[in-house]
Parts: structure tokens; C-alpha cells; sequence
């Protein structure tokens, strides 16, 4: 079985993107993917420590829980102090990055209209990370 990797992001549309573009890393057996479209239902698993994964996957901008916020809590706890959790976001002041940073959040990847990039470069990161 290959690695586990989380999708949170408050629009259904992008996590729909993200499956069909993943579904043969799936098949492969490279990775196993669960997508949330509630950040809440993500921060109150992670609190509990309730989640198993090896790769977090955030949009930074979501109603009452950010992909700050997540990150934060997801370094405070033991079970997930040394999990990468990589940002996907429209974000890409200097700002956001200093905050993601000083929040856990240990990359930056900024959607734009070049999803085909995008998405080219995560499959290449959850690729790498499995064969780490």
C-alpha cells in the first residue's frame, strides 16, 4: 500500500479536480487519497488525533477553519510534528508564506490557471515522497 495523502479545500469543484487527475496514482497503489471539503470535520480529527496520513494537502482560505489553522494544530501534536503539509492556494503575497510558514506549513504550491502544472507537480511530490 502506498502513502496516505489528505485533500482539505472548501471547494468541492478543485477536490473534484484533484481526484480525477489522481485516480491512476491510486490505482497504482503509489498513494491512497482521502479528499474533506469541511476544514472543521479535518481540525476536530486532527485534535483527537484521529487522521492517518504521511502527506497534507491545505487551501489557506476556508470559512472557520483555515489552512492556517490546521497546520498549526496539526505541528502541536506529536503524532504529526514531522508530517510535511504542503499549501494549495491563490495565496502568494510574502505575507501568507511568512504566516504558512510560522503555522507548520512546509510548502507552497499556487493554483492558478496552469492546473495541468499544478497538478503535474504534486503527483511528482506524492511520487517522490513514496519512494523516500
Amino acid at each position: 500500500m502506498g502513502i496516505k495523502v489528505i485533500f482539505v479545500d472548501d471547494s468541492q469543484v478543485v477536490l473534484n479536480s484533484f481526484k480525477a487527475v489522481l485516480s491512476e496514482i491510486e490505482k497504482s497503489g503509489l498513494a491512497e487519497f482521502s479528499f474533506f471539503v469541511e476544514s472543521e470535520e479535518v481540525y476536530d480529527k486532527l485534535e483527537k488525533e484521529e487522521l492517518e496520513y504521511d502527506l497534507l494537502f491545505v487551501d489557506i482560505n476556508m470559512p472557520k477553519v483555515s489552512g492556517y489553522d490546521l497546520a498549526k494544530l496539526a505541528k502541536s501534536k506529536e503524532k504529526y510534528r514531522f508530517k510535511p503539509i504542503l499549501a494549495i492556494t491563490t495565496e502568494q503575497t510574502k505575507e501568507s508564506k511568512v504566516k504558512g510558514k510560522a503555522s507548520g506549513i512546509d510548502g507552497w504550491f499556487v493554483m492558478s490557471t496552469e492546473m495541468d502544472s499544478l497538478q503535474d507537480n504534486i503527483i511528482k511530490t506524492i511520487k517522490k515522497l513514496s519512494h523516500a
